[in-house]
């Protein structure tokens, strides 16, 4: 009994002792909170990309920082299509660090206004991504109106005429300098002086089908001087029929 005693009385002041220490000025505060990591980004998580012409790729780079007491982990990146890309400067980024994110669009198969969205995983908010959006409108600095050459009712061996107008949205004098089909019968007369920035000419088209098709599937490309856009093509819609006798 009296070992048994003795046992007690030591465990006793081992948890005297502990419950002091604990109690000791300069330990360490036992909040409880865990540490965590807290993505910033300074300007914002949207931006416009303003006027964009077609056929440009454009980017801009966004700086993100760590606000958190953890180290920030980005994860993979999602983009809402195959025409935008982004790339991280470092996956780790240690509180107080900072980084940066490079946003890119390629405008080539788009026109107006445009929308999208790029996503950020990563450790560093609550949701487990982060969403950035960016807008722009991606103006034709060669514009035709209509769009493509649609000739209805078209009949073998009769001439059928669409007029088109084209607009030069660029800065700097527009010629067209000629065109290529291999639709037979297809001919293009283009404006014959060049077109000043925004100014507008005419297109004559001419179509003479050798022979019946009940839908057409072809186009024509029209060349031109402007860098951006050398070349423009139009789609023609339509069918056509046998001559009627007369």
């Amino acid at each position: 009994m009296r070992y048994a005693a003795v046992t007690l009385s030591r465990s006793l002041l081992a948890a005297v002792v502990a419950a002091l220490l604990c109690a000791a000025p300069g330990a360490p505060a036992q909040t409880g909170a865990p540490s965590r990591a807290m993505i910033v980004l300074p300007e914002g998580k949207q931006f416009d990309f303003g006027r964009i012409y077609r056929g440009a790729v454009v980017e801009k780079t966004l700086t993100f920082g760590n606000a958190g007491s953890d180290t920030l982990r980005m994860g993979s990146i999602g983009v809402s299509c195959g025409c935008t890309g982004a790339m991280v400067t470092t996956d780790r980024i240690p509180p107080g660090g900072s980084g940066a994110v490079r946003i890119t669009f390629n405008s080539k198969n788009f026109s107006g206004p445009v929308h999208k969205t790029v996503t950020l995983n990563s450790n560093g908010d609550t949701l487990g991504y982060t969403t950035i959006e960016f807008t722009g409108t991606v103006v034709d600095e060669i514009g035709m109106n209509p769009q493509s050459i649609i000739v209805p009712g078209a009949e073998v061996h009769k001439l059928s005429k669409v007029t088109l107008t084209v607009t030069n949205n660029g800065m700097t004098p527009l010629a067209l300098t000629g065109f290529r089909t291999e639709l037979k019968g297809l001919i293009l007369k283009l404006p014959p002086d060049s077109i000043p920035p925004g100014g507008t000419a005419a297109i004559d088209v001419e179509f003479t089908p050798e022979s019946p098709s009940p839908m057409l599937s072809d186009g024509v490309f029209v060349t031109t001087n402007n860098i951006r856009q050398p070349e423009v093509y139009l789609q023609v819609y339509g069918g056509v029929r046998q001559a009627k006798s007369p």
